[in-house]
Order: C-alpha cells, then structure tokens, then sequence
C-alpha cells in the first residue's frame, strides 16, 4: 500500500509574515500542507530571544514583540542578501539567515513530527524578483537548519505548479499576481501539455502586506493619538490592531480598534474608506509595477491573458481586487488558495525533481511532468570604463526576461599599454538599457584575469557570461593571443575588486 508521503523532499513557502510546509500527497496527487505543533499550517516567521541562546518561534513569539519588540525578529526576510546583520540581542549579532534558519527548523521539525519520517531535502521558494544574493542567502539559510536546499523556486511559479494540479490551465497564459506580506511579484506564464514557459517577471522587492499595515498604524497614530503617548511596545500592539482591522475590511466597513496608550486604553473607529485613502500611495506602486509587466509583454507581442490568479494574503484586500479588475476589465480573475497555494506548489514541484532524478514513482500515482523553462528576473553586466573619460558604467550583457540556459560573449579591450589585470566584476540590475550607473550595493562578485607581458593598449579580452536553468552564473575571461583564462562562478561574498578594464565602444 503506498505512503501518503514517499517524495522524500519538503516544500517550504518561508514567508515575510508565515511559514508553510508542503509535501506531495501521491494519493491525492497534489501538495498538502502539514499542521505545526500550534493547531495550524502558519507558522508566524518570528523569533523572540529569551537570551542570545534561548528562543521560541511562531505564534508565541510573534505576540511577544508587543512586551519585548528589541527581543523579536520579524520581516527579516527583507534584509535577506542585503544585511549581515537582522538582529542584535546581549551584544550577539543575528544575520538573516541565522533568524530565517531558526525558522526553518522550527518548521521542518513540525512537518517530521506529522509524517512520521525524517526529511532533510526542501525546495524552498522565495520572491520571484528576489536578485542573486537574496537567492543565495536562502539557500545558506536552509542549509543552516540542517536541509539539503534541492532548488530555489520562484513563489508566484510554485502557486501556478498548485493551480494547474487543480484546474487545466493547458493552453493558456496566466498572470500570477503574488502579493505577500513583504513582496510584490508579477509572474506572466504560459503553460503547456508538458511544461510551463515564463515570459515576464517583475515586481516590488520593498511593497507587501507590512506596508498597508504600517502605513495604517501610523495614519491613526497621527489622526486619533496625537495626545497620547505611546512606549515601543504600545507601538507594537498598534501595529498589529492595524493588521487585525486590514483583514477585518476584507468583509466589513468599519471596525473598532482598542489602542493601549500612556494614559490608558483608547477607543478608535476606522473604516475602510480610511484605509483606501491613507494607503492610495501604495496602490500606485502596484499600478508601476502593472505597467512595467503589461510594456515588457507588449514588445514581446503579448496584450492580454487567458486568466489571472492571485496569491498571498493581501490580495483579500478590496483595494487590490479593484484595481485588477480596472487593469484588466475582460479577464477572469481567480483566488489560488492565498495563503497556502506557494508551499503546496512547491511540494508538487518537489515531486517532479525526485522523478526526473530516479526517486519513488507508480505506474498508478504518476509524477507531475510539467518542467519548468525559466527566465532571469535580473540583467547582468560587466563594469567598464567608457571612453577617453574613463567613465565607469555597467555594461549589461544579458537582459532581464531572457531565456534560460543562456550564454553571451562579447569583446573588451585593454585600457593602457602592459595592462597587467583586468577585474571582471558583475552587477545585476533590473534595466533593459544596455549601459547603467554602478551601484556598489548591486556588485555580485569578481574574478582576475592575469594578462602576458607586453600587451599592447586596445588589445582584446573576451569575455562569456552564462547563467544556467538553475540560476547559478559563471563569468569567464580569455586573452586570445596568450591563451589565459579565467573562469569563476560568482562568489557572492567576494569583496569588491582593483582594476576594470574598459567597453568596446571606448576601452575596457
């Protein structure tokens, strides 16, 4: 008799605000979450301190950053990539990924309690417009709770792996419209007999649930409090009165709030209408963000989808179904199970990588068998020296929304007479224009490339930039006369380099 579980690879939706685990139920045939040890498949991603070696996760923690908010770590999924540090406690620095690891443990531990088995594979997904180092900071995380990352997946592509296990999406294209508790995800899809085809990924690294919240929280922190006084821990309470009352509007017009405050608990009305207003701001970004999807897919010949899905919590919001439905007045606009759609989905394609690697199969339960054809959600470029000025750019050689594998090569030049090295160092970007200012904070990485003596200025160094289907990036650099070579993935933690060299439509 078959196992319900016989995979042998999680799937892991680590969220802004919740984590999900998923496995692929080989009788129903499709992912199913697993219940935590709190009576729920959400598991708050947040952590409280006790001490520097002492914490809980979940439920508990996160209602404890109303007494202790400098001993709690939320929403550290957005310095992921970005910061070494998330939070500090008795002196001891947290990194992200240290925080995201505790999680993951947690959560894992949950899903082995309920299978009965020990897993140590996931596929874990993260923001579609998450950039490399973001990507690679999950992977470090997941391995720090002691999991074999199989693959990172793209959360809005795990939702569509979800709904098409229960409905034919066969044929068409879909616009998965992904708006978590942190993130802004726009994924357009085409899906096939066998596989599914992304087209365009864009998005809002910095635009989720929290925002609304916030955004809320301070509204009536300035219109109905401004007499009162409130400690870091009323802060707290009123952030999460303001998300209570988010999730409250997605049925009602008009709730009331109790705020704890320095002179005491106070009284407030809102409404919906309210929130609409001191939140249109944001519905602007998510209009940019529509925008920039709808001019990519039109240069790409594309005008309309066949069907819309939303995913994550704060497409409840009133304001989001309104402004869809504005945008796209013709189109079927489908709920995809919100909060849990990204975990199961990850499951299902966790149960692909174990068929097409040899894993546990029937002749009765078959495998899902629709691949995944990728494409990159960032460009990459090489910095170069332009011109007589020696102006620094990034010269972008492959593009956001190509297809995956890819591999570009191009020719640089030698900037002086005996050039002794040139640094190859690669930065990512979200633009479509061939040539970009450079960001230190978007510097992925560096190799050397060791020149012959002699070479004269103007000489030629070729340079290969590859990215495979699983995302990993590998730069190379070649002078032809000599032969010498140098070939690197990209370290992510590598420090900044010395010299560029310089384009050839100047020097490199």
């Amino acid at each position: 008799m078959m196992a319900r579980f016989e995979c042998g690879i999680l799937g892991i939706d680590l969220g802004t605000t919740n984590t999900v685990v998923s496995y692929y139920d080989e009788i129903g045939q499709r992912g199913e979450c697993c219940m935590n040890q709190e009576g729920t498949t959400l598991l708050p991603s947040a952590v409280y301190f006790e001490d520097s070696s002492s914490y809980v996760v979940g439920t508990v923690a996160r209602e404890g950053a109303m007494l202790h908010p400098d001993r709690t770590a939320m929403f550290f999924k957005r310095k992921m990539g970005s910061s070494k540090e998330a939070f500090m406690i008795e002196g001891k620095a947290f990194s992200p990924q240290q925080v995201a690891a505790l999680v993951l443990k947690e959560a894992v531990e949950n899903a082995r309690t309920e299978l009965g088995t020990e897993v140590t594979e996931a596929v874990i997904t993260v923001p579609a417009y998450f950039g490399a180092s973001a990507r690679q900071a999950t992977i470090e995380a997941g391995e720090m709770a002691g999991l074999r990352v199989r693959d990172i997946l793209d959360e809005p592509v795990a939702a569509l792996y979800h709904c098409d296990v229960l409905s034919d999406l066969i044929g068409k294209t879909v616009l998965i419209f992904d708006l978590g508790g942190g993130t802004l995800d726009l994924v357009a899809a085409e899906v096939r007999e066998n596989e599914i085809n992304e087209i365009v990924i864009t998005g809002n690294m910095r635009l989720g649930g929290v925002d609304w919240d916030k955004a809320f929280a301070d509204h009536i922190r300035w219109t109905r409090l401004q007499s009162c006084t409130l400690v870091p821990e009323e802060e707290q309470e009123l952030l999460l009165a303001a998300e209570k009352a988010k999730k409250i509007f997605s049925r009602k017009e008009k709730t009331k709030l109790y705020v704890s405050t320095k002179e005491g608990r106070v009284a407030v009305e809102v409404t919906r209408s309210e929130f609409d207003r001191c939140t249109e701001h944001l519905n602007r970004k998510v209009r940019v963000a529509i925008i920039d999807l709808m001019m990519t897919l039109y240069r790409k010949g594309i005008s309309e989808f066949d069907r819309i899905i939303l995913v994550g919590g704060a497409t409840r919001m009133p304001q989001i179904k309104r402004l869809l439905a504005e945008a796209f007045p013709y189109t079927h606009v489908a709920a995809g199970d919100q909060d849990e759609a990204v975990a199961k989905g990850a499951a299902v394609y966790a149960k692909l990588l174990d068929s097409s690697a040899g894993g546990h199969s029937s002749a009765r339960y078959a495998a899902p068998k629709k691949r995944l054809n990728r494409i990159c959600t960032r460009s990459y470029g090489l910095a170069a020296m332009m011109g007589e000025d020696g102006k620094r750019k990034v010269c972008n050689m492959i593009f956001r929304s190509a297809k995956l594998p890819i591999a570009i090569v191009r020719r640089f030049y030698t900037s002086c007479d005996n050039q002794k090295q040139v640094n190859l160092k690669i930065y990512e970007n979200i633009s479509d224009e061939r040539y970009v200012d450079v960001h230190p904070e978007a510097f992925l990485g560096n190799c050397i490339l060791e020149l012959p003596e002699n070479l004269p200025k103007g000489s030629d160094i070729e340079v290969m930039v590859t990215i495979r289907r699983d995302g990993v990036l590998t730069v190379e650099g070649r002078e032809p006369e000599s032969g010498k070579a140098v070939r690197a993935v990209i370290d992510l933690k590598a420090p900044p380099g010395q010299d560029e060299a310089h384009d050839p439509d100047g020097r490199y």
